[in-house]
């Protein structure tokens, strides 16, 4: 019963964190409650992918256009994680254009105003985004659509897990503290479980996944080269990278005819 009961807070605690979605928290967390929600995240993709698909189906059942349905589940998932990772994928940015040592990266980062890296980036990231789903809700089967929107969230999310595991945060304090190099296997393997429903049997499943797991793994060494270390924002970063990688994928896949 206290298994579960520690469970079920860690699962309220990533809710909490990455959504904007209501969680009912105790007033003093355990201090190891944040650490363990890190094997949740990728069900706190699940969320984001159900939303999503959800509202996918019912703009393509109401006859929206293609393009403006993307936009509007681009909105929905920046909406939905209250643009935490964007916030971050810009901090990076903006660190790694405008910055020449760790040091004055990791300052750059630190500073609430949005430099031009950081805007250009978001902007990319944004119009990549919705030029992807524009591309995948074209398609006449609406599984070519619907996969993606659930894999990418999760993958992304879980590797995101697997950034903070064995990593350096490079900070004495922060947001990133409380994940990075405290992770461990057992957050990362409870992480792992929330894949397995994803059907694996599909080329398509399966290549959304590789691509969405691949920010993670690069930021992994730019970032321990470039900062010292993994943050939050890096976390952040990679989410957001995964997301529009793995859709970005699942259109290449599909206009290959695969």
């Amino acid at each position: 019963m206290r298994l579960v009961e520690t469970m079920l807070l860690a699962a309220k605690i990533a809710i909490a964190f990455l959504t904007i979605l209501p969680a009912r928290l105790p007033a003093e967390l355990p201090v190891d409650g944040l650490r363990r929600s890190a094997g949740f995240f990728p069900l706190v993709g699940w969320l984001i992918g159900g939303v999503l698909a959800g509202s996918a189906w019912i703009f393509v059942w109401a006859g929206l256009p293609p393009l403006v349905s993307a936009v509007l589940l681009v909105t929905c998932g920046a909406w939905l994680t209250r643009g935490l990772h964007l916030d971050g994928l810009a901090d990076l940015l903006d660190g790694l254009g405008g910055g020449q040592t760790p040091e004055r990266r990791l300052a750059i980062m630190k500073d609430s105003a949005t430099g031009a890296f950081g805007v250009i980036g978001l902007a990319l990231l944004l119009v990549l985004k919705v030029a992807c789903l524009a591309a995948l809700l074209a398609h006449d089967k609406p599984l070519v659509w619907m996969l993606p929107l659930f894999a990418a969230p999760v993958t992304a999310r879980w590797a995101m897990t697997g950034l903070a595991c064995g990593t350096h945060y490079p900070r004495e304090a922060g947001t990133g503290h409380a994940f990075v190099g405290k992770v461990r296997g057992q957050e990362l393997l409870v992480g792992w479980l929330f894949l397995l429903p994803l059907p694996w049997e599909e080329p398509l499943i399966v290549v959304v996944m590789a691509a969405a797991m691949l920010p993670a793994c690069l930021l992994r060494f730019k970032a321990t080269k470039a900062l010292g270390g993994i943050t939050g924002d890096v976390l952040g970063a990679s989410c957001e990278l995964g997301e529009a990688c793995g859709w970005l994928a699942a259109v290449v896949l599909c206009s290959l005819g695969v």
